[in-house]
């Protein structure tokens, strides 16, 4: 019989990706519950840094070397989809 495993790592991009999706919907709730109030930019600010360090943690256990692989692309999106997410709490 044949061995059809995929030698992909498909979970570093799935944990990035959930990352990014947890860390856009807490700022979306903040922002939410304290509209137009610097309460909601503290809390963006306290999120992204835990959510950034969760990404530089991912590029280590995934032992990734370049951006080109699925690892390395899933967390290079999720990175800037978490800095894209911050920014109108950071300039508005």
């Amino acid at each position: 019989m044949r061995d059809y495993r995929n030698a992909i790592d498909w979970l570093t991009p799935t944990l990035a990706l959930s990352v990014w999706a947890a860390h856009f919907s807490l700022l979306w709730a903040a922002s939410s519950a304290f509209p137009d109030q610097p309460a909601a930019r503290w809390i963006a600010a306290a999120l992204t840094l835990p959510a950034l360090g969760a990404m530089a943690w991912l590029w280590r256990r995934a032992d990734t070397v370049s951006l080109t692989s699925i690892p390395g692309l899933g967390i290079a999106i999720s990175a800037v989809g978490i800095v894209y997410s911050v920014l109108p709490a950071v300039v508005g």
